[in-house]
């Protein structure tokens, strides 16, 4: 036994010395070999640098892992083509970032790859037209929006400062301003996108048309966006106001009938967005989360958010706040999006089990909340929160469904919500409990007369593709067809993908 016991050790010591010396050479071949070939601004680093745990730095950690044996970070269009086409030669699979916030599982499926790191791509350029101005794949949506600002400009971009601004235009993007403008990728007027084989192309109405249909709505199936040219529009005079109100929850089925109501009674709010929250606030309710709203706003002389507040304010809220005046430039950070918010936060569990509704149902959200409640008096996932959402649907239901690959669903159902699970840690048990109480609140608030939709960028990883991308039969066969031409091999299915990697 003692010789037998001996030989095991001895055959798994020459298996780790061969695999360290096999990973060795790789990552000596990827300096070598990638290394020349790259920008004088690019960079390369191993896991035996210093610089390497700051660089695996993401949301939704750790539960989210995909596995790297290198990160480039890339300074040019020329780097993200050369290291593509160096894990192409080399077989490996790679995956680009720049905000690090993406949750969907299937994101662990890459195993032993590179991570294409944007970054340093953050640059923002107003046209002379002022109408439009040209970003980098890598800038985040503090950049943009400052950049922009600092111009009396804006952009239709996403909500959270932490994220990129083209990762959410790739699924759709929502924004402030889409209640006017519409999606995000509404306002794409072109991208320069490298491909899977390490080309480099622009995609527009006019070149490369159908691939421009799919960027935008389903963008993360095609390629890498270097470059993008977006709409611009001016920022209006007065900022922004924001009336925000907290109830306890015996308000729950009252505060869901009022939002119905006041949506119905005005066909056209303006840009006027309410951004909800049920979390846990001992200040106001020891026993059981309260529910938050924030009415936001353009300028201080809105009709119809007087009426909205006027009726919110009825039902006898625990606290009410105002703030008017409130700069474009600041909004996202007055409003809770902001880089050191909460939503922000990094190397922490997040685990969303998202619907998307036309109009809520008081009953399913008691439901949904009576769980909700219960997982969140377990210390462990306390900092959870159940998101309310609604940024306006005119400029959204202006835009043909035809428009892009935006799933028709997504403009009808304007209504966006989902438990977020945080939690700290790797603890197994923990992650069971987050799926199983994840799955019951999503199930919970759901119609079951009806298909259930997901927003693309919410979603937790395992949706069908008709819930995420559309229930129609021939979107979803045109999205594969593309998929087929574009990336036949599936070098880009590690987020939401078309096609599952085998």
């Amino acid at each position: 036994m003692r010789i037998a016991s001996l030989a095991i050790q001895l055959q798994l010591l020459l298996l780790s010395i061969a695999v360290h010396a096999q990973i060795s050479s790789r990552d000596g071949d990827i300096s070598s070999e990638l290394g020349p070939l790259l920008s004088r601004d690019a960079t390369i680093t191993l896991p035996s640098s210093p610089n390497w745990p700051p660089l695996l730095v993401r949301a939704a950690s750790p539960r989210i892992h995909p596995n790297y044996v290198a990160v480039v970070e890339v300074a040019t269009e020329g780097d993200v083509q050369q290291t593509i086409l160096y894990a192409n030669r080399h077989g490996m699979p790679f995956l680009a970032v720049s905000g690090t916030h993406g949750w969907p599982s299937t994101l662990n499926n890459l195993d032993g790859g590179i991570q294409i790191n944007m970054r340093k791509l953050n640059h923002t350029r107003v046209h002379c037209d002022g109408k439009t101005a040209t970003a980098g794949g890598g800038v985040m949506q503090y950049e943009i929006t400052a950049s922009l600002f600092e111009q009396g400009k804006q952009a239709v971009t996403g909500i959270c400062e932490c994220v990129s601004a083209i990762g959410p235009l790739l699924g759709g993007g929502h924004s402030m301003l889409q209640g006017r403008h519409g999606f995000a990728a509404d306002n794409l007027i072109s991208a320069r996108l490298v491909l899977a084989n390490g080309s480099a192309v622009t995609v527009s109405a006019e070149q490369n048309p159908d691939l421009f249909w799919a960027v935008r709505g389903a963008g993360h199936n095609f390629g890498i966006v270097t470059s993008f040219d977006l709409k611009l529009y001016d920022v209006a005079e007065g900022g922004w106001t924001m009336v925000a109100f907290s109830f306890t929850q015996d308000k729950l089925e009252a505060f869901f009938d009022t939002w119905n109501q006041v949506e119905v009674a005005h066909e056209d709010p303006g840009l006027l967005v309410l951004n909800g929250v049920m979390a846990r606030d001992d200040s106001l309710d020891t026993d059981h989360p309260v529910i938050n709203l924030q009415l936001l706003y353009e300028g201080d002389n809105n009709a119809a958010a007087d009426d909205y507040a006027a009726a919110f304010r009825a039902l006898g809220p625990v606290a009410e706040t105002t703030v008017t005046d409130i700069a474009w430039g600041d909004l996202f950070d007055v409003g809770g999006f902001g880089l050191e918010s909460p939503v922000c936060r990094k190397n922490e569990n997040i685990l969303g089990y998202p619907n998307s509704f036309a109009q809520w149902n008081g009953s399913a959200m008691r439901r949904g909340f009576d769980l909700f409640s219960e997982i969140t008096a377990d210390e462990t996932f306390s900092t959870s929160a159940w998101l309310l959402e609604s940024y306006g649907w005119n400029g959204v239901q202006a835009v043909p469904e035809s428009a892009n690959a935006v799933a028709p669903e997504e403009r009808s159902n304007h209504i966006l919500t989902s438990p977020i699970l945080w939690w700290p840690g790797d603890d197994e048990q923990d992650r069971l409990k987050a799926i199983a109480y994840g799955e019951n609140m999503q199930k919970a608030v759901r119609d079951e007369g009806s298909a259930p939709h997901s927003y693309v960028n919410y979603a937790v990883g395992s949706e069908e593709l008709q819930e995420v991308y559309g229930q129609e039969a021939a979107r979803i066969e045109k999205l594969k067809t593309l998929k087929r031409a574009w990336d036949p091999e599936n070098r880009f299915g590690f987020y939401m993908p078309i096609q599952p990697r085998s």
